[in-house]
């Protein structure tokens, strides 16, 4: 990543380093624009499947208008840091907030599956470019003292916004004007704290790449896991709703549902998370994925009118979330220290791809099968992961768990957090083929520990 701005690099000058309390109080307004975002795209996206259900639209539909909003996330993420350069952040930032606020109202206005899907591209743009340049503020004025805590009050804004936002539903008709009107506003004031207290210029995102090739090669298990995970992740964000609707649920059951997964999302991110740090992680992954398999499969056999479903979804939600992190780590202990810059950014990109696949093929699914079809997916989805995990941990011996990477709570996304998390492990890896004995030299050296990366295909 570039080095930081004029304004950032004077603030972190000073002999004495930075709390954490001071460090989240200087990107308050960061914050502030990161969470209106969240609360009004939290509210846009119940909203659309809540307004399809009045307007007669299938899951089909909505799963296809959801779809290729992802597909814009990932154009956006990819695309827009190219033109900071020449136009200025703060510029690109307003025109792009504005852009999908607009989208926002043009949705309330036509009202057709294909004009959604074109508008909705359009705003998943726009909200990644957006997020880029946030994100990429924020990586840039933490230190490695107060990455972390910054990083943690993001992940809280990320979903506790989006919970907001589509508890928001309950307060106007998804078949009028007025709530697409509100999710437009909260979007439209995410400019003003941005454009009244940036000083200085955010840093370019950085532009580090690595073949996905490569990396399978080095870490299958993290490739596969997290396209599979990505699209459990995207499905539960963006058809949890539609599943409701389908299944005849009322507004307000359907926003404490599709909050529940969010809410849940909070509780063992950490949990989970630690556990994966001190025991071998690929069999804390395994474990983590067959429990969400087993819920999955009770959330398809609870019928949608039962209070039970809301429980099950929330503890669905708590062990599903955390997959995605500890995934990173997981490339993290068998890529070396200077390439998971690199390597965060193509699970990125492969994270994409689950994550446009789920709402296209649940949608269909549930108009083929039945509301119960969402579930069943991620049923699915789930044993597939947990059975490629016991047979990686059977090809492969696992890192010692004393030299794992350390677990960091981030979820899907196409940003620069996601892009530069290999900047937030604690352990690096890369100084352990200095230490290894002549004893050590007559083991398999294409395990890690051994200081040889594999390139076949053996690692993870």
């Amino acid at each position: 990543m570039s080095s930081a701005s004029a304004g950032g690099s004077a603030a972190f000058s000073s002999p004495a380093r930075p709390s954490a309390v001071s460090s989240l109080l200087g990107v308050w307004a960061l914050f502030l624009a990161f969470l209106l975002l969240q609360v009004g795209n939290g509210l846009q996206r119940i909203l659309l499947p809540m307004r399809a259900e009045s307007e007669g639209f299938g899951a089909g539909s909505m799963g296809l208008v959801m779809g290729v909003h992802f597909a814009g996330y990932l154009l956006g993420a990819k695309g827009i840091p190219r033109a900071l350069s020449s136009v200025g952040h703060i510029r690109v930032f307003a025109a792009l907030a504005s852009t999908a606020s607009t989208a926002v109202l043009i949705n309330a206005v036509l009202v057709l599956p294909a004009s959604w899907a074109a508008v909705y591209f359009i705003g998943g743009v726009c909200n990644a470019g957006v997020f880029v340049i946030l994100e990429s503020w924020l990586n840039d004025r933490a230190t490695n003292e107060t990455r972390g805590s910054i990083l943690g009050a993001y992940m809280m804004i990320m979903m506790g916004g989006t919970a907001i936002g589509q508890l928001l539903l309950n307060l106007g008709d998804p078949a009028g004007f007025e709530l697409f009107v509100l999710s437009s506003v909260l979007i439209s004031l995410a400019v003003v704290p941005v454009t009244l207290s940036a000083s200085t210029a955010a840093p370019i995102p950085s532009r580090e790449t690595m073949p996905l090739r490569e990396l399978y090669r080095t870490i299958p298990a993290a490739v596969v896991g997290i396209i599979l995970c990505s699209f459990v992740q995207s499905a539960s964000t963006s058809m949890a709703a539609v599943y409701g609707t389908a299944s005849g649920l009322g507004a307000g059951r359907i926003t404490l549902f599709t909050s529940g997964a969010v809410i849940g999302a909070i509780t063992l991110q950490i949990p989970l998370g630690r556990l994966s740090d001190r025991h071998p992680r690929r069999a804390v992954i395994m474990i983590v994925a067959a429990i969400s398999c087993a819920l999955a499969a009770a959330g398809a056999l609870t019928p949608a009118s039962s209070l039970v479903i809301l429980f099950v979804n929330l503890a669905f939600g708590a062990f599903v979330f955390p997959l995605y992190g500890q995934f990173i780590a997981l490339a993290n202990d068998w890529v070396p220290q200077e390439k998971r810059v690199a390597a965060a950014s193509t699970l990125v990109l492969a994270s994409s791809f689950g994550a446009m696949a789920a709402p296209l093929s649940i949608g269909v699914a549930m108009e083929a099968f039945g509301p119960s079809a969402y579930f069943w997916s991620l049923a699915i989805c789930l044993a597939v992961l947990t059975l490629y995990m016991a047979y990686r941990v059977r090809v492969r011996q696992a890192v010692p768990v004393e030299h794992q990477s350390t677990f960091q709570p981030v979820l899907a996304r196409s940003s620069e957090i996601a892009h530069s998390v290999g900047r937030w492990v604690r352990h690096p890896l890369a100084g352990w083929h200095h230490h290894h004995d002549a004893h050590d030299s007559e083991v398999d050296e294409r395990h890690p520990r051994h200081g040889i990366w594999p390139t076949d295909g053996a690692g993870g």
